[in-house]
């Protein structure tokens, strides 16, 4: 009679539990101890497990980090209010609340040179943590074209990179502060260059109800 294959083991299956332990303490751990400071075995400590078991679950230590930072990051909504002016707006300020408050200070910019040296590891980066954010601005920007409120044949990627810009110079120097009114000058500075008729966007978002309406115009 021929025997039976013998059948592999699939071993214990994860426990949610304890990855929810390691992304939150590795997040304690950049806030207090920054970049510099990371260290697998503080991240154990503080999560109640050993590293081999953080190793098993990210091999390295980069792949915990840029878990631990997707996970305090949503997916943006993308705005959509009929308003070209206060969508861009909102979504400048989406991207700011995502890259200059819910990342801890002075990480972002080390992560990426640790990355930089691997096409893999920085290709993850950069589509779970960067890309969604800025997504939702190319899609603003896409919808202004459309709605015909930009020039035709404008460049939407360099738009998208002149608006981001902004707040990605602020993280990487540290700087946490992005008011709506900075948002809203940043916006309108690109606006004279890439509007069709600059001066009718700014009187719709005058004219966008209340609710809608951005504080810089009330």
């Amino acid at each position: 009679m021929a025997s039976r294959p013998a059948q592999r083991s699939t071993g214990r299956p994860r426990d949610p539990a304890i990855d929810q332990a390691v992304l939150e303490s590795a997040l304690e751990v950049l806030r207090e101890n920054g970049y510099s400071g990371f260290s697998l075995e503080a991240v154990a400590a503080r999560a109640g497990t050993t590293k081999p078991s953080v190793l098993r679950r990210w091999p390295r230590r980069q792949r915990l980090i840029i878990a631990a930072l997707v996970a305090v990051l949503v997916t943006p909504p993308v705005p959509d209010t009929g308003c070209t002016r206060c969508d861009l707006i909102a979504s400048l300020e989406l991207l700011a609340d995502a890259l200059l408050r819910r990342v801890p200070q002075g990480v972002l910019a080390p992560l990426l040179a640790d990355c930089s040296a691997d096409p893999e590891l920085r290709e993850h980066l950069t589509s779970t943590l960067i890309q969604p954010a800025r997504d939702a601005v190319a899609a603003t920007v896409a919808r202004a074209i459309d709605r015909g409120h930009l020039r035709p044949g404008l460049d939407a990627g360099l738009v998208v990179d002149m608006l981001a810009s902004v707040v990605f110079q602020g993280n990487m120097f540290g700087e946490s502060r992005f008011p709506v009114a900075l948002a809203a000058h940043v916006v309108d500075v690109l606006l004279q260059g890439v509007a069709v008729d600059f001066d009718e966007l700014v009187a719709i978002s005058r004219a966008t109800p209340k609710w809608h309406r951005h504080r810089d115009d009330t």
